[in-house]
């Protein structure tokens, strides 16, 4: 019998990507990009679990889209956080990791949103972008290949909320998700 999982969703994340850098500048700052979209599966096996965990973990699945490699890149391993926790008591931070292979060789993509109420309207930005790096190798350790931001326009967030499904928790799975998403953003935010 296949396992359920209380929670899954569906997000899809774009945006340009600078090739062939060795800092950490984001594309902004270079002339030659190209684009690269995270298809991302989003499961969370069990919500209770998901709450009471500080780190707010879920596993990531789904493929990558980036030209240079392939139009679908099967995610081999990944991982998502919610509102883990930072350094800085007043910043929560979203990561996405996705392990991937190319002609036999692995690449690490690791992205994160830095959630923190600064002084004008950032809710939106910092909710919607994905400050992107992309390795080589396993981990965030070996060489950086590229890297970018990835957003999620209003069609994609649409689009998010609609593929919301409760396999095995039900309606009060998603409201349960739904209030601990909308209460810590009101917690930051407020």
């Amino acid at each position: 019998m296949p396992f359920t999982p209380d929670l899954l969703f569906h997000e899809t994340l774009s945006g340009p990507m600078a090739l062939g850098k060795q800092g950490r500048e984001y594309p902004a700052r270079h002339g030659r990009t190209t684009r690269l979209s995270l298809h991302a599966t989003i499961r969370i096996d069990s919500m209770e679990d998901f709450l009471m965990d500080p780190e707010h973990v879920a596993w990531l699945g789904g493929h990558l889209s980036f030209p240079p490699f392939s139009k679908c890149l099967p995610i081999r391993e990944g991982r998502f956080q919610l509102f883990s926790p930072s350094d800085d008591p007043r910043m929560r931070l979203m990561h996405y990791d996705a392990r991937f292979e190319h002609e036999g060789r692995t690449w690490f993509l690791s992205g994160t949103k830095f959630l923190r109420d600064d002084p004008g309207p950032d809710l939106w930005a910092d909710t919607t972008r994905l400050h992107t790096t992309l390795h080589e190798g396993h981990d965030e350790r070996g060489p950086l290949v590229s890297v970018g931001v990835l957003s999620v326009g209003v069609r994609e967030l649409l689009a998010l909320m609609a593929s919301m499904r409760s396999p095995r928790g039900g309606p009060q799975a998603l409201v349960r998700f739904g209030q601990f998403f909308l209460g810590n953003l009101w917690e930051l935010y407020a």
